[in-house]
């Protein structure tokens, strides 16, 4: 079977583990003549909503660091590659598994292996996992070499 992927989304966090993915995705979407798309999502699931805390908003959105995402972009787009970025928050479970895909048609999600433990797995949950087992699309995990 060959499948030719038109949408790529990784979703990519800083982490060596996130970079190697990336790469993967953009030899993928070179070889597939694809769009990448590159997903920072701001983990909000565990913010305090108590009223001595502040809630997580779109303007922390806006303070992030965006540095590495923006080099990102610009490596994808000098290896030709038709690259756009998406920064937000929320659960990055279900925004990438679910919710971002269905917007922009992904057919491919290449995604780091987080590198957890079973037990850490267990009582926390692992994004890769939720993605491989609630994805509608194809999805890689790449474990860093």
């Amino acid at each position: 079977m060959n499948v030719n992927y038109k949408n790529i989304l990784v979703p990519i966090d800083g982490s060596a583990q996130a970079d190697y993915s990336f790469k993967q995705a953009v030899e993928i979407a070179k070889r597939n003549n694809a769009k990448l798309h590159l997903l920072y999502v701001i983990d909000t699931r565990n913010v305090s909503m108590s009223t001595e805390y502040q809630p997580v908003s779109l303007d922390m959105v806006e303070k992030v660091d965006k540095v590495f995402i923006d080099k990102m972009l610009e490596y994808a787009r000098e290896q030709g590659i038709d690259a756009e970025k998406t920064v937000t928050n929320g659960n990055p479970s279900t925004l990438i598994a679910e919710a971002f895909p269905k917007e922009y048609g992904i057919d491919l999600i290449v995604i780091g292996a987080t590198g957890k433990g079973a037990i850490t797995r267990a009582l926390v949950g692992s994004v890769s996992n939720y993605v491989v087992k609630n994805a509608k699309c194809d999805v890689l995990i790449v474990r860093e070499k």
